[in-house]
């Protein structure tokens, strides 16, 4: 099925858009925290090759790992860069903090595996040429370039040194790292080639991105709640379905797309959960992105299932809310001259989640596959119900590809829907489909 085409803005060219978007970065109200850019950067072509979605630690009563307290110690985190440039510059975040964050010293190595680095690739931060700062409450600060070559799938380490306790005030995190991270012993070991380890991190805590010097690189954001992070994937593996997908087009044109997965779990687009709503975050996790081209929207079904589950009849919602609110933000992507991409909500048939598998909810769920599909609002559309749906009973997931839980896919079904998706939407975006199986 083919959509009439929507033809991108020619002059949204990805350099255009970043500079574009690094303007309004300055300008956003509401939950866009204030940025604060260290340098001004003239000349490099910055696109985000890594990032992470960010919420309070209060999001998650159920894991108190998130709302610990750092004091006197160095946090050494690893990230995997998606393509290649010679330039990198680290965004730290205190975007839910309610007093300053002070980083002692900030480094940027190769990892080497573990808590080790590559001392050869090791590079001091700096932040408007100082080696430390203080991250008042609510913003977001980038560092001074440094020369360092990536490629895709370069891990980096980056070890921050915390010499104040980070006690009352609320961690900026990120709650599924799948990447082990690790706290030092007491000190300043942001430069050791291996990390004292006194405990392990399974969360991001204070980073928000890696950006590098791309040129001819542009970035593809995917927008979603937890079958966008990964639930159900085989941890540290980079089994996801976004992770799949860079690997698809890597393959057909190396070095071209940055894949920056931006689920958070249990996220929805109209109200906060866990984490900020699709709508609160949309001008942090797409429009302030550097040199983000396309935005992959595949989000919706805890709108759908939560207000049930959680026993919250004021936050139940129409597949015409949910339609309506992601008009909103697909109107808004185009405004800024991107391609956007709409994923179909996959089967939940099977779940013990109350509210997942009712008939009122499959309804739901049916209703919103039949607008993303039909209603010509996406520039494409990718068909993932299709393509890991049970042929027997199209409720439920292929038994093959289902993680156990009847809601997440598992490493074969996150690949299911990398391998659905017709990847010359992304070669040629003025003309759109619908892809999937």
């Amino acid at each position: 099925m083919r959509q009439t085409p929507r033809r991108a803005d020619p002059r949204a060219s990805p350099r255009r858009v970043a500079a574009a978007l690094g303007a309004l970065a300055l300008g956003l109200g509401g939950l866009a925290a204030p940025t604060i850019a260290a340098s001004p950067s003239e000349g490099p072509d910055w696109v985000r090759s890594w990032g992470a979605a960010l919420m309070a630690a209060e999001s998650f009563d159920d894991y108190p790992g998130l709302a610990r307290v750092f004091h006197d110690v160095t946090l050494r985190q690893s990230i995997v860069t998606t393509v290649p440039g010679r330039q990198v510059r680290v965004w730290l975040s205190n975007e839910f903090g309610s007093r300053s964050l002070v980083v002692g010293r900030a480094r940027v190595a190769r990892s080497r595996g573990g808590p080790s680095i590559d001392v050869t690739t090791d590079r001091e931060l700096r932040f408007g040429g100082r080696t430390s700062v203080s991250i008042p409450a609510g913003v977001a600060l980038v560092s001074d370039p440094v020369e360092l070559e990536t490629t895709p799938g370069s891990v980096l380490s980056i070890s921050l040194y915390l010499p104040q306790s980070t006690e009352g005030s609320l961690a900026t995190v990120h709650e599924e790292g799948w990447r082990t991270g690790f706290v030092s012993s007491a000190g300043d070991s942001a430069a050791a080639a291996s990390l004292p380890v006194d405990a392990e991190l399974h969360s991001y805590f204070f980073l928000r991105g890696v950006d590098v010097d791309a040129a001819d690189a542009v970035a593809v954001v995917a927008m979603g709640d937890s079958i966008t992070d990964g639930t159900g994937s085989t941890s540290g593996a980079d089994r996801t379905w976004p992770n799949d997908l860079a690997r698809r087009l890597d393959g057909v044109r190396p070095g071209r797309f940055a894949m920056i997965n931006l689920g958070i779990g249990g996220n929805r687009v109209l109200h906060p959960l866990t984490g900020p709503s699709a709508l609160q975050r949309a001008d942090r996790d797409l429009f302030a992105v550097p040199g983000v081209r396309f935005v992959i929207i595949f989000e919706g079904i805890n709108d759908i299932g939560d207000a049930e589950w959680l026993a919250r009849p004021e936050e139940d919602i129409s597949a015409e809310d949910l339609t309506g609110a992601l008009r909103q933000l697909i109107d808004r992507a185009h405004e800024h001259g991107m391609v956007v991409l709409g994923g179909t909500l996959t089967p939940t048939g099977g779940c013990q989640d109350r509210g997942f598998n009712s008939p009122i909810s499959e309804a739901k769920r049916i209703a919103v596959n039949m607008w993303i599909r039909n209603g010509r609002a996406f520039d494409a559309v990718l068909d993932f119900d299709r393509a890991i749906r049970d042929p027997a009973d199209p409720s439920r997931m292929k038994p093959g590809y289902d993680s156990g839980d009847h809601l997440h896919p598992n490493d074969a079904g996150y690949q299911a829907m990398a391998d659905a998706i017709d990847v010359s939407v992304f070669l040629n975006p003025s003309h759109s489909h619908t892809t999937g199986r």
